[in-house]
């Protein structure tokens, strides 16, 4: 038996890659490819120039920091979770606010609740569309990566999963589980019985629409390491 992760390894804690390894045999694959966007002139002008930076994605934050789109203004962000907010503040930003759970509804509750200005959301191509971020009407979204995919890099996920035996998946994203439902349509010895875990409602509606045993997270805190141990406590359980 193996799990399936489709997140990074090098983004799960050397604490997390031990507790999985010594329950099962973890498989790291992450089913997206992340490509930053090209932006105009203009539209790195209005980065620079926001007040107010929504950023809900490591990825978001990774181009935010790295491409030097900011200029010596303190705007304010708005963020998920405490890493982000770390990240930020280790780079001097000083009015960081982080939602109370780690989740987008939390997250629009928070960005209502503080101000009625002009907010940018530095956001990919494939969130969820219906989510309550999109939905106020001070919040404009900019395209800032593309989480794309390829028939060579499904073709590399199911090589590497020939004759294994899947048993619980982690999937981070509705798009993942669309990728993975095609990925177990070619293997499907390797997910004859699965339980899947995923970080949110959103994903955790998707998967559920197939009548799947699946599970979501008791609270909104440290999703992903919370899901995690359930998965290996779920796994000792079962052995």
């Amino acid at each position: 038996m193996a799990f399936l992760i489709t997140y990074p390894k090098e983004k799960v804690s050397t604490e997390f890659q031990r507790a999985l390894a010594t329950v099962t045999t973890p498989l790291y694959m992450s089913l997206r490819e992340l490509v930053a966007s090209q932006l105009t002139p203009s539209e790195v002008a209005q980065i620079a120039q926001a007040e107010n930076i929504v950023i809900t994605s490591p990825f978001a934050l990774q181009l935010y920091l790295g491409q030097y789109w900011q200029d010596q203004r303190q705007p304010h962000y708005y963020v998920l979770s405490q890493r982000m907010a770390d990240q930020l503040r280790r780079r001097g930003a000083t009015q960081v606010h982080q939602s109370q759970s780690e989740n987008q509804a939390s997250l629009a509750q928070l960005v209502q609740h503080s101000t009625n200005a002009p907010v940018l959301w530095l956001t990919g191509n494939r969130h969820v569309k219906q989510n309550r971020l999109s939905a106020l009407v001070n919040v404009h979204q900019m395209v800032c990566y593309k989480n794309t995919w390829s028939q060579q890099k499904e073709n590399e996920i199911v090589a590497a999963l020939q004759g294994q035996t899947i048993n619980r998946v982690l999937v981070t994203s509705p798009s993942s589980y669309t990728r993975l439902r095609v990925i177990e349509s070619r293997l499907s010895k390797v997910f004859s019985s699965v339980t899947y875990y995923t970080l949110g409602d959103s994903t955790f509606t998707e998967i559920n629409k197939f009548s799947h045993d699946v599970v979501k997270p008791v609270n909104r805190q440290h999703v992903l390491g919370q899901m995690l141990m359930k998965m290996c406590n779920d796994e000792r359980a079962d052995q």
